[in-house]
């Protein structure tokens, strides 16, 4: 039996480009916006609350995938996350996640995940990888 949390079926249509995705992301972001409305809250202030279930979620794939995970494997993957998107950005160096801004943090999501991903299967496998070096090269192109 596949069970997949309620994280899991946001992150999957959030990066999805099928049709019936895309009218789920937008219904989403309807009710995000009336959610932000009622409540009181700004906008930047949902992304940050969405982006901190994410960074937890990534952090405990990270601890699963790893065979011996240790605190300077979660700073070396938010790290080179957060570089990536900086780099993207345009900046010559590292951005701290709490002074970016909301795109810079939409971005650093799918990131994160690789950086996550890869970390696991350099670990899984033995490989002679540079895992950051992969991640900047893969992000290198520049937002606009």
């Amino acid at each position: 039996m596949l069970i997949i949390s309620e994280y899991g079926i946001y992150n999957a249509v959030f990066s999805s480009n099928k049709p019936e995705a895309k009218d789920f992301k937008s219904w989403i972001f309807r009710v995000i916006k009336e959610l932000r409305k009622a409540s009181g809250y700004e906008g930047f202030e949902i992304f940050r609350m969405l982006d901190k279930e994410h960074q937890k979620e990534m952090m405990k794939k990270l601890q699963e995938g790893l065979k011996k995970p240790a605190r300077v494997d979660f700073i070396k993957a938010n790290t080179i996350a957060n570089k990536a998107v900086s780099l993207k950005h345009g900046y010559p160096k590292m951005v701290k996640k709490a002074d970016m801004a909301p795109e810079m943090l939409k971005d650093r999501e799918p990131i994160l995940a690789d950086t996550v991903e890869l970390m696991s299967v350099k670990d899984k496998y033995g490989l002679d990888v540079s895992v950051s070096d992969t991640i900047y090269k893969k992000n290198e192109e520049k937002v606009s």
